[in-house]
């Protein structure tokens, strides 16, 4: 064999070996790419946010909260956050939670209602676990220091503690276990004392993190993370010490933002899931899919308010069919401006908020928060928050004036909670700083706004 049949044929041998491979990588490309795409994210599952007025009320909000939690949850363990507000410290030195200008409430009012919780939750189990979470935000007061941040956490630590006590000793619950939670945001509160809360939280029990990356990279028009946050500040909270990151993934933008504070972080990251919602473009299942494509190690929880299908019921959110699985509330609410509210809306959705409007009677609770939106500020937004105690539902729903700048609301009419849902158009008006004025009527699901005459048409 001549030496040019040798090497046409040692070529011929590389070029099969190479399309042999090739074909091979390709094989397995689409195969991983065929097996991502059969990746099913998990069923989302209700968060709760803490609306009563009294504690006896509380306690019956988490009672029919666990319930209805447990009915429709997955076979799979589960996180049943509730989210009673702002961290607080209170005068005679005790530690609690504010409720978006409903009440304060001190721990031992917050213990009582997570074991409601926890006994609603054993009478009403079918399948899974779960791990009910005492929630919190870091719209920290000022008046509070580092050093008093530290010491909320601790106490909410504490709490979680009894309840864990509650749940394996005193009752011995199979399936069932508890932790702190927070709404940690930038554009809620400083790094320094928000850093101090969880880390005096997460030392003692497990904490999750279902806040936000407000303003860092990757979010559009922005110019840096709020107050003075950078990624560092954002892995601490989410992932340092027991913290499990579960964060806000509304936008696509969150998903980098999240996959830039994974990539940076210098140890082991990882996500126990995502928070979502159903207001915003991404559904929160569409959410876990989007992180899960951008950054490495996320886990299968999702959880979400739930804004179930409705129609509008006087101030309140009325289930079309289904069971009562709820019930009225003893106390109500009279009608009343929150100068500085602690958000039932992520910065994600509305920031800054300029002030809050809040009224209940038996059945309803309702808020509205305004502010501007935080991708286009020119924009102003008015969040509105509902929740049915009958139906034992909660929804959210956004409505956007352009051109407005940052909106305030102007005044409330007095008297009782009763008479304010009757007739919500009367009490909630607006102004925005662009000189626009008007009225939101709150007797649609959506919202309706008015503009004054001069100001422009109704949208």
């Amino acid at each position: 064999m001549t030496r040019e049949r040798r090497g046409a044929r040692s070529r011929s041998r590389v070029a099969a070996s190479t399309a042999v491979a090739l074909l091979l990588a390709g094989l397995w490309a689409f195969g991983a790419v065929t097996a991502d795409a059969k990746v099913r994210p998990p069923k989302p599952v209700p968060a709760w946010y803490m609306t009563a007025g009294n504690v006896t009320d509380l306690a019956r909000q988490a009672k029919h909260s666990a319930c209805e939690f447990a009915k429709r949850q997955p076979k799979s363990p589960r996180l049943l956050l509730l989210d009673f507000g702002a961290a607080q410290k209170y005068r005679d030195g005790t530690f609690g939670a504010s409720l978006r200008g409903v009440r304060r409430f001190r721990n031992g009012g917050i213990l009582k209602s997570l074991k409601a919780a926890a006994r609603s939750y054993h009478r009403c189990h079918r399948k899974g676990s779960v791990t009910i979470a005492y929630g919190n935000t870091n719209s920290i007061p000022g008046y509070m220091s580092k050093a008093d941040a530290r010491e909320a956490g601790l106490h909410q630590a504490l709490t979680v503690k009894r309840l864990i006590r509650f749940q394996k000793k005193e009752r011995h619950y199979r399936h069932q276990s508890a932790a702190s939670a927070g709404d940690i945001e930038p554009g809620f509160g400083f790094p320094g004392v928000s850093k101090a809360l969880v880390e005096g939280a997460n030392g003692g029990t497990p904490y999750y993190d279902f806040g936000n990356a407000g303003g860092c990279p990757g979010q559009p028009g922005s110019q840096g993370c709020y107050n003075g946050w950078d990624v560092g500040d954002l892995g601490e909270v989410s992932v340092d010490g027991r913290s499990l990151a579960v964060p806000e993934i509304y936008r696509s933008y969150e998903a980098t933002q999240w996959a830039r504070v994974q990539r940076q972080w210098p140890g082991n990251y990882a996500f126990e899931g995502v928070t979502g919602s159903p207001i915003e473009p991404l559904t929160p299942s569409q959410g876990w899919t989007m992180l899960k494509r951008r950054a490495d190690h996320v886990g299968r929880e999702v959880i979400t308010i739930r804004n179930a299908g409705s129609r509008a019921s006087g101030g309140g959110t009325e289930a079309a069919r289904g069971p009562t699985l709820g019930g009225p509330m003893t106390g109500m609410i009279p009608p009343h401006l929150v100068p500085g509210p602690e958000p039932f809306f992520s910065t994600s959705l509305v920031y800054p908020v300029r002030n809050a409007w809040v009224a209940s009677d038996h059945r309803h609770f309702i808020a509205v928060e305004a502010g501007a939106d935080p991708v286009h500020p020119s924009t102003g937004v008015l969040g509105i928050f509902r929740q049915n105690y009958v139906r034992v539902s909660q929804s959210q729903r956004v409505v956007r004036v352009p051109g407005a700048g940052p909106l305030r609301l102007r005044h409330t009419s007095g008297g009782s909670g009763r008479a304010a849902l009757r007739n919500p158009a009367a009490a909630v008006r607006f102004s925005g700083e662009k000189g626009v004025s008007g009225t939101l009527d709150l007797k649609t699901e959506t919202g309706r706004v008015t503009m004054d005459s001069g100001s422009g048409g109704s949208r």
